[in-house]
């Protein structure tokens, strides 16, 4: 019965990812179709994981390199000591706030928090030092401020939009991420070796089968990251398409 089961879960999640892998045939906003979250109810339902095309992550980091800011465009987390941080105090929300060091680069805050507010007065604070999220809540001040007197330069001249905070993820919605991942794993053989971040700008522009991402107005011009895990491919049990395991989900809830 068990073998059944597992069999009919990795079909689903099969069904799941290839929907989200029709990505090239379809217009701008197809990765956020009706269609593809009803599927995602077969196996889990994180509310924020919608398909972001690689082309656009590529798009969004050539962007990103144009701000000019002394920053790594990739962030590399320890992927077992981040499911721990974020489940051990029973938080809700996971709150990433963009941070500035004293040489200009832009880093990571994390706050636990029982809110998805820009608040965080009352929330557990870590800042990010090498691969892992570390409690620091004198550091996690300090630098919002720098951050919060520099983050006008980061906004398009034309554009209306704050650069963004702070991005909002459901601590639920990130244990179902981790779950599709571990089933990723079991059944694949591949091995998790870390969860990667990749910094972003999110700009409009035309893909290379022409058609057009008009990201909605309260993307344009704001920064971000997009997710996704890396696995260890040589610990395969068998070959399997590069779109099951090697793919990018958007970021999360964008504030203010």
């Amino acid at each position: 019965m068990r073998t059944i089961l597992k069999k009919q879960l990795f079909w689903c999640l099969i069904i799941f990812l290839s929907v989200f892998s029709c990505k090239d045939k379809a217009e701008s906003q197809s990765v956020h179709d009706e269609k593809s979250v009803a599927v995602t109810k077969t196996v889990v339902s994180p509310d924020f994981l919608f398909r972001i095309t690689d082309e656009e992550v590529e798009k969004g980091k050539e962007k990103f390199k144009i701000l000019g800011l002394n920053s790594k465009p990739v962030v590399n987390l320890d992927y077992y000591d981040f499911e721990r941080n974020v489940n051990k105090d029973g938080k809700k929300y996971a709150k990433f706030f963009f941070l500035l060091g004293a040489d200009k680069s832009l880093t990571l805050g994390l706050a636990l928090s029982e809110n998805d507010s820009l608040q965080y007065k009352n929330d557990i604070l870590y800042v990010l030092s090498g691969n892992k999220f570390i409690l620091s809540s004198d550091e996690f001040e300090t630098k919002k401020k720098e951050f919060d007197g520099f983050k006008s330069i980061l906004v398009d001249t034309v554009s209306k939009n704050d650069p963004c905070d702070v991005i909002v993820y459901k601590v639920e919605d990130i244990n179902n991420y981790f779950k599709i991942i571990k089933l990723i794993e079991g059944f694949t053989g591949y091995k998790i070796i870390d969860l990667q971040f990749d910094y972003i700008l999110f700009k409009d522009f035309i893909r290379k089968d022409g058609t057009q991402v008009d990201y909605l107005k309260n993307r344009e011009s704001r920064i971000s990251f997009a997710v996704k895990t890396n696995f260890d491919e040589t610990t395969a049990k068998k070959s399997f398409p590069n779109d099951i395991i090697n793919f990018y989900y958007d970021a999360g809830d964008l504030k203010p």
